[in-house]
Order: structure tokens, then sequence, then C-alpha cells
């Protein structure tokens, strides 16, 4: 399953698995982000692997492991999706820009990838239902915005 990952990432053709590109399902301006997501299929259906970023910027630790990832726009500011990761290269938050504010979806992971906190931006501001999680991944509480 990795050599195909590995094959699909390099740009060669394998006939058991299928790319797909996609803009995340956010209604903001993500022209300058697009996620790619690598599926394969076995006798129990589509499966997704692995979603790859196409970003402008990257910034890495000083181990060389990726540190964060995404885009700006024509002014230089935040725009689309952006990642950032651990040193040890597990998910810590996704966010969504548009020309340099928070606008939309926004997750926080902890280092063990259970999810800290999930909720949505409006103007670069807090809107709607936040949910915050513990480590094990129970529910702690719940704000509205």
């Amino acid at each position: 399953m990795k050599l195909i990952v590995i094959l699909v990432c390099s740009g060669i053709f394998v006939s058991s698995c299928s790319t797909s590109t996609e803009q995340s399902g956010n209604s903001t301006d993500l022209d300058s982000t697009s996620v790619e997501v690598l599926t394969t299929e076995s006798g129990e259906g589509i499966e997704k692997v692995e979603e790859v970023i196409h970003a402008d910027y990257e910034e890495f630790y000083e181990s060389g492991a990726l540190k964060i990832e995404g885009n700006f726009d024509e002014n230089e500011a935040r725009n689309g999706l952006w990642i950032s990761y651990y040193e040890n290269g597990q998910k810590w938050s996704e966010s969504f820009y548009s020309h340099g504010k928070k606008e939309g979806h926004s997750v926080t992971f902890f280092p063990n990838g259970k999810i800290r906190y999930v909720g949505e931006y409006k103007n670069d501001l807090k809107t709607g239902l936040w949910r915050f999680y513990d480590e094990v991944g129970d529910l702690v509480k719940e704000e509205t915005y």
C-alpha cells in the first residue's frame, strides 16, 4: 500500500489507484489552495489514503520535518487551507483563511491525533458552536460564539 502511494505521489500511473483533486467544502475563496486526495479501491469500496496540499509556503523544524504549509494571496496574506504539524509529523491544526483572516473550519489536534477543539471562524472571529475535547476524545465543553 505504501508503495502505491509513493508511486502515485511520484507521478507514475498505477492502475489500482485513482487520484482526484477537490477543493475543500468551505465557502471562502480558496482558489490558491488545491487539495489532492489520493484514493485506492479495495473489495470494500474506495478508501482515502492521504491528502496532499500543493502549498506556496512551507516551513520546517531544524530536524527537517515539515512544520507548516499553506498558500498566500496576491497580497501575501494567508489564503486557503493552512496545516501545522508536530515535529513527529502528526497533524497539529488545520485552519482556513481568506485574504489573511481566519474564515471557515478550524480544528486542532492533541499529539496523539485526537481532536482538541473544532469550530468555525467568520471574519477572523469564532462563530457558532465550538467543541472542546480531552486527550481521550471525550467532549469536555461546548461554547457558542
